[in-house]
């Protein structure tokens, strides 16, 4: 039977530490303040619920939080506000009133209980916090110990580096700091589970683990490089012949009881593993309900979304929180096409570099009219890695809701997928298509009302056949979606009488079941 674990707090760490546990066989419960936060959550396969620490009560069903657990971490650090060496530990009082001694408890605290010394830190020097969070912590830790004793672990970690949270961030821009001289105490946060893990897994409880990189780089260093690696400002700091606070973590214990290595034991590892991602998806023709899952998942997580003019507005509501940009084109814009892509790869560019997760959202499929091969060869050149999820297509989604059958035994082996541009081709080109339909196979037109006047005596004029069927199919799958179904001879003065709203999509050769 597996074992159970509670997470408080599913923020940055929390979160990705329940993945984690989860992918290991432990059955998780997490809990997040927000209501918000809580749905968010709940694609993950764990159960996530509302629970909110006050200083005098616990709002949510705690009971249930940590039914039948066998342990529960603590991942709620102190919030900035006045008094809030008591807020937090009065909240920390609420778990120890109301939860099992038995439990065994991981809480995450931080190297702020420790005080600048001229030697390295180990977790047997005397904690002497500076500021009012490593005051709260260090409470927090003591009633903790008090309460659960060796049913207890604590963990000390230094500041938190990994995805989202690049260094380079940090710092940019401010102006002007202090202690360039001082050595920086980081961990990555993949680190940070890994220590988690080995705790659950060594069942070393009873215990304090200061959690922090084995190298220690000067703040002014590290910082300017970082930012140079994100192509951002630099950071400006103080130029003094005063020396700069020492303040340097000692992990020996981590590595030595628990056996851990650090993945990244220099911070600057940090600046070699870029963690942005691109991802190219088509958002299919509207419908939020036909975004395939997996397009669907990459538009939750994205922090950057760029966007087509014909990208529904609930598609873009899923993700309330991402940046977005809009990068597309509307009929009849005469902005040039090569400045308007050549920006598009910027941005990827620019982002990725920066650690972002990038989505290019693009209505119907990427590969279908949507230029995704431009952007492809961009990013292949410049070895951006990026993955293309495919949506549906606008004529597939209209076949469909229209029950126009594109390719039927007997009847049509065959569908071809052009643009209005076939106005422009050559005769011996017209000649071949106007032979597939011909021959009971059919055609699926994009981007063409505004040229049948071009098109359509073209293929009347090679086919010899002006009764073929053609259907005009508008705002494929949404709520104002509409069929018109005519003949190549009747189709331009049918949509003069009854005009259609862009887009449109033709299919022609095949008649509606």
């Amino acid at each position: 039977m597996s074992k159970k674990i509670a997470i408080i707090g599913l923020g940055w760490l929390g979160e990705a530490l329940a993945i984690s546990l989860n992918k290991k066989g432990y059955e998780i419960s997490g809990s997040s303040t927000s209501a918000d936060a809580v749905l968010k959550l709940s694609k993950h396969p764990f159960y996530v619920g509302k629970i909110e620490l006050q200083p005098t009560k616990i709002i949510g069903d705690w009971d249930t939080f940590i039914f039948d657990s066998d342990y529960l971490i603590i991942n709620i650090p102190p919030k900035r506000i006045d008094n809030i060496e008591e807020i937090y530990f009065n909240q920390i009082c609420q778990i120890t009133k109301n939860t099992p001694k038995h439990i065994k408890v991981i809480f995450v605290s931080s190297t702020a209980v420790y005080g600048a010394r001229a030697t390295a830190i180990t977790e047997l020097d005397e904690p002497l916090p500076t500021k009012a969070s490593g005051v709260a912590v260090l409470k927090a830790e003591n009633e903790i110990t008090r309460y659960f004793g060796d049913n207890a672990a604590i963990v000390r970690l230094a500041g938190l580096i990994g995805p989202d949270r690049h260094p380079g961030k940090f710092l940019a821009g401010k102006r002007v700091l202090k202690n360039a001289a001082s050595q920086v105490n980081l961990i990555h946060r993949d680190d940070c589970i890994g220590l988690i893990e080995a705790i659950i897994e060594k069942n070393c409880f009873g215990e304090i683990f200061n959690g922090c990189a084995t190298k220690h780089p000067k703040r002014e260093d590290y910082y300017k490089n970082a930012a140079k690696i994100l192509n951002l400002e630099q950071p400006i700091f103080e130029s003094s012949e005063i020396s700069s606070e020492k303040k340097i973590i000692d992990n020996s214990k981590s590595k030595k009881v628990l056996n851990y290595t650090y993945k990244f034991d220099d911070p600057e590892e940090i600046f070699k593993v870029n963690t942005g991602k691109i991802s190219i998806i088509g958002g299919g023709p509207g419908d939020l309900k036909l975004l395939t899952v997996k397009a669907l998942e990459l538009i939750e997580e994205a922090e950057i979304i760029l966007h087509d003019n014909l990208i529904s507005s609930e598609i873009l509501a899923i993700n309330q929180t991402a940046e977005k940009i809009y990068v597309g084109r509307k009929y009849g814009d005469q902005h040039c096409q090569m400045e308007r892509q050549d920006n598009i790869n910027l941005l990827f560019k620019k982002y990725f570099k920066q650690g972002k997760k990038v989505v290019r959202i693009k209505s119907g499929d990427p590969y279908i009219y949507g230029r995704a091969g431009e952007e492809a060869r961009f990013l292949t050149k410049e070895k951006i890695p990026f993955t293309v999820v495919p949506g549906i297509s606008a004529a597939l989604a209209a076949a469909n809701n229209f029950n126009i059958p594109i390719t039927e035994r007997k009847k049509s082996n065959a569908v071809l997928i052009c643009t209005a541009h076939t106005a422009d081709y050559s005769f011996e080109q017209l000649k071949c298509i106007a032979e597939l339909l011909k021959a009971g196979n059919s055609l699926a037109l994009y981007m063409g009302l505004k040229s049948l006047d071009k098109l359509i005596p073209k293929l009347i004029e090679v086919t010899g056949d002006s009764s073929i069927t053609i259907n005009a199919i508008s705002n494929v799958s949404n709520q104002n979606e509409l069929l018109l179904t005519s003949t190549l001879k009747n189709i331009e003065e049918d949509i003069k009488r009854n005009p259609l709203p862009m887009p449109v999509v033709f299919l022609i050769g095949v008649k509606p079941i």
